[in-house]
């Protein structure tokens, strides 16, 4: 999703869970291999309990999940609004300073040092009175910062709300293998070329997300 168009793009939070869970995937590689931690392998006839989930689904409908959206999306809102604010007034301050300094020009009522060329927000150059011209630098200088700003906000915002999540769903599927004695939980889509659709236990997962989720409410 763009936000502030081309200055700031936003996190999408469906992402979220196979950003992370493969980040934790490598960082959990290089943390057994530098310690050196030897796995015992699986005993003959070892019976192992393998369930699998579609991710994709479980994030599409998981209450918590459609939440995050849509702050991703009331972020991008804000963002688009500001830069709209900001552009509106910065190009009318522009138009109406440009054409008041070519009236005086015309009319001979100031000399070369008390005009000075500024690009406009059209890419052109126009002619501006010298003090018209600070205070058309100042507000694009002002709008940067806010946009600066609220782009800061948004990016902390989605990392917690990506860390969240994404920590909401492991919990609830180490609690879930425990209880249900499953020692394996793969995604679907990572998992292998054919899995047998009676593994599937998706929609029992988000069922349990949802149960054990509360929305707080906002203030």
């Amino acid at each position: 999703m763009n936000y502030f168009k081309n200055t700031f793009k936003l996190a999408i939070v469906a992402m979220a869970l196979t950003l992370t869970v493969a980040a934790c995937n490598q960082q959990e590689q290089k943390s057994n291999k530098k310690q050196d931690v030897k796995v015992e392998p699986a005993k003959a006839g070892q019976h192992v309990e393998i369930r699998y989930i579609d991710e994709d689904s479980v994030l599409k409908n998981y209450n918590l999940a459609k939440d995050f959206q849509e702050m991703a999306t009331r972020l991008q809102n804000q963002g688009d609004q500001a830069s709209k604010k900001h552009s509106e007034q910065i190009q009318n301050f522009a138009t109406n300073a440009a054409k008041t300094a070519q009236q005086r020009i015309n009319a001979n009522q100031v000399t070369p040092e008390q005009v000075t060329q500024v690009p406009m927000p059209d890419g052109s150059g126009a002619y501006m009175l010298l003090a018209d011209a600070q205070k058309y630098q100042q507000m694009m200088q002002n709008a940067q910062n806010e946009i600066a700003k609220l782009q800061q906000s948004g990016d902390n915002q989605l990392m917690q709300s990506q860390k969240q999540l994404n920590d909401s769903i492991d919990n609830f599927l180490k609690d879930y293998a425990a209880k249900n004695h499953y020692d394996v939980i793969l995604k679907k889509a990572a998992a292998t070329l054919y899995i047998n659709p009676s593994l599937d236990v998706t929609d029992e997962v988000i069922e349990g997300l949802n149960k054990r989720y509360t929305k707080v409410a906002k203030k």
